[in-house]
């Protein structure tokens, strides 16, 4: 059984929560020590009971880099740096590569982590989002939402700024706002649309429209939606393609132009509706688990120590 130490802040109470989801499922399949402060890696290592054969670092959730971690160009364990945002902190992660010559970067997106870090491109290893089937999964909720958008509503998403303002008068449309990224207690993820609750009012829509951002990333709505069994509305891209996301049979691709119309047919047509759906509800929890993720996870660890 492989050992791995996974250097992480504790990620239990965020509004994103895939990376403590990841925890639980490699807690399973292999021997991991979590360590949750800034240090030496040295120091970090004497402290240990178990040397590890592999380093996973997550520092890029929160509003800064945290944890801080030194030395990493010393020592001879393979470390693989998860990249999520891969827009944010680019000067500040370009050197930290470079300086600890981080061997492997575990990206979830694909693209644009190559438009940004050229230079990393050989290190890099596709680790796309996924969710927790326990949580996002078909309520078998009455479906008494019609049209549903929820999240941000600004210029970095500019379609939904569009269908918002095309529907926000319209009584079949829901909107729920993004509740911020912060930590959040027990009271408040019974309040806000978080967590089960996020995703059982997924599950309540018949339809749910999102976008990629400008940025063209795989969110982890287009995941969200599908697993939840409400047919999403949403732009294709060959990344999201590249992930098994199939345009008219998991989803419904729409532009800036045709999203009303798509969405009057698909509310009209029902057995269609339903059909696309399902498709894409069985597609997610067949290939984007938590579960999955960190069974393919494992094996590419597996994979380099045992180069």
């Amino acid at each position: 059984m492989i050992h791995i130490l996974f250097i992480t802040e504790d990620t239990s109470q965020l509004l994103n929560k895939n990376f403590y989801y990841l925890e639980q499922e490699l807690a399973k399949l292999a021997h991991v020590t979590f360590w949750r402060e800034n240090g030496h890696i040295s120091s970090i290592l004497k402290k240990l009971s178990i040397r590890p054969d592999f380093i996973l670092l997550l520092n890029d959730i929160g509003k800064k880099i945290s944890p801080m971690i030194k030395g990493l160009a010393n020592i001879d364990i393979p470390v693989g740096l998860f990249i999520n945002d891969a827009h944010r902190f680019t000067s500040y992660r370009r050197n930290f590569i470079s300086k600890n010559k981080i061997s492997h970067l575990f990206t979830v997106a694909r693209d644009k982590c190559i438009e940004i870090y050229p230079e990393f491109q050989h290190k890099m290893e596709w680790f796309p989002h996924f969710v927790n089937s326990e949580i996002y999964k078909d309520y078998h909720e009455q479906k008494d939402i019609h049209l549903l958008m929820m999240g941000a509503v600004n210029d970095i998403y500019p379609l939904r700024q569009k269908i918002f303002n095309t529907y926000k008068l319209d009584s079949r449309f829901v909107y729920h706002k993004h509740p911020g990224y912060k930590s959040f207690n027990e009271q408040e993820e019974n309040q806000l649309f978080i967590g089960p609750r996020y995703a059982k009012e997924i599950n309540r829509a018949k339809i749910f429209f999102t976008c990629p951002s400008i940025h063209y990333y795989p969110i982890r709505k287009y995941f969200e939606a599908l697993a939840c069994n409400s047919l999403l509305l949403a732009p294709t891209f060959k990344e999201l393609e590249d992930l098994g996301f199939v345009p008219g049979f998991h989803f419904v691709s729409i532009d800036e132009n045709n999203f009303k119309e798509k969405a009057a047919y698909y509310l009209e047509n029902e057995t269609k509706r339903e059909q696309i759906a399902e498709q894409g509800y069985l597609f997610i929890h067949e290939n984007h688990s938590a579960k999955i993720r960190a069974c393919e996870l494992i094996k590419k660890m597996e994979s380099i120590v045992h180069k």
